[in-house]
């Protein structure tokens, strides 16, 4: 899109949630021009936020406590204008000193309310401060390897943890935010919620949504970290760094490394590879044996050993797309394909030579 003045009002209808299906087309293409027009649509998002926030500001400061109790004592006083006349003439010449001391009692005045609003917040609610200092309660969801889990959140949103995983929530989301912290692998439908976005914290990355649905994958010993968009806006940063930020659009792949820290986006070319594993697929595409053998054992549960001569062997790359099997079947597929054996006793394989 070349013509930039096109796309604020189309980011305004976004914004506004009146987009038209025309409007999402041009939007989708002009996200991907480029990080920065990504970066635009977050910053303008912000904004608007903060804008709707600065309303209900305004609201409270069209308030004006003095002027309305000077109009309420005029119709308090017009009352009895015989009497309000007969006392103007009877102080006329104590006018200056009784305006002195009507400012002195409406000072005391302030100060009573004051004092009075301070005990008995004091005296009436001592319950509610204590709700307020209380440590939030969490809640930890943990699957053990062979286990999935669908688990549904207060607000809506549902998180769908894969095998030999951990979910650590609260028992109920504050008012400003929502957040949870994931150990292992999880895939997020959020609930959308302009003023309460939604945080996942991993060991070396944080993302920050409002409403959208994404991959998260984040075991231990990974080397890397890696969110996948489905659909919407994440945005991701290092759990120690507040300033680099990356926008993630729906159709990419947004990845911190471990070991030095640095952010990249890529977009992703087949969905099914990231996504796939909630209909009980394992899908496989160009991976090393190795990593292949780390699935195998958080999906069916058991521990697998190399006992091979040939140590290319272990470097070898696999591809398959395999649907909901047993570990024999999975592992004779891998049999038949590459130039390896096998032994399985109980829940231990063993990876061998193949034998001729």
């Amino acid at each position: 899109m070349t013509n930039k003045d096109h796309i604020w009002p189309v980011l305004v209808r976004y914004l506004d949630n009146t987009m038209s299906e025309e409007d999402s087309q041009i939007l989708e293409e002009w996200l991907e021009e480029s990080n920065e027009n990504r970066r635009i649509l977050h910053s303008a998002d912000r904004i608007w936020k903060a804008a709707e926030d600065q309303s209900q500001e305004c609201l409270i400061k069209e308030l004006n406590l003095e002027r309305d109790w000077e109009k309420v004592f005029a119709k308090i006083t017009d009352r009895n204008p015989e009497e309000k006349r007969r006392r103007i003439q009877h102080f006329r010449k104590l006018r200056k000193r009784h305006q002195m001391f009507s400012n002195i009692l409406k000072v005391a005045a302030l100060l009573m309310v004051a004092f009075l609003s301070a005990m008995i917040t004091l005296k009436y609610a001592p319950l509610q401060e204590t709700e307020i200092v209380q440590a939030p309660v969490f809640n930890e969801i943990i699957t053990k390897p062979g286990e999935r889990a669908t688990v549904e959140l207060g607000d809506g949103s549902k998180v769908f943890l894969n095998a030999d995983s951990k979910l650590i929530m609260p028992e109920t989301f504050s008012q400003d935010k929502r957040e949870v912290e994931l150990i292992g692998h999880a895939f997020f439908e959020i609930k959308s919620d302009r003023n309460r976005p939604f945080h996942v914290k991993t060991q070396s990355a944080i993302i920050e949504v409002i409403g959208t649905s994404f991959d998260v994958h984040s075991y231990d010993g990974d080397h890397e970290m890696k969110v996948v968009v489905k659909e919407g806006t994440v945005e991701l940063r290092r759990s120690d760094d507040f300033e680099n930020r990356l926008i993630v659009n729906g159709g990419y792949k947004g990845r911190v490394s471990q070991t030095n820290g640095l952010l990249a986006v890529e977009m992703i070319d087949d969905p099914d590879f990231y996504f796939g594993w909630m209909d009980g697929r394992l899908i496989f595409k160009e991976t090393p044996i190795r990593e292949v053998m780390t699935h195998i054992e958080r999906w069916y549960d058991v521990t697998v050993t190399f006992d091979v001569s040939d140590e290319i062997l272990r470097n070898k790359r696999f591809t398959a797309d395999l649907k909901t099997r047993s570990v024999r079947e999975v592992l004779e597929v891998i049999q038949m394909s590459m130039n390896l054996g096998f032994e399985i006793d109980g829940d231990e394989i063993i990876i061998t030579d193949k034998q001729v």
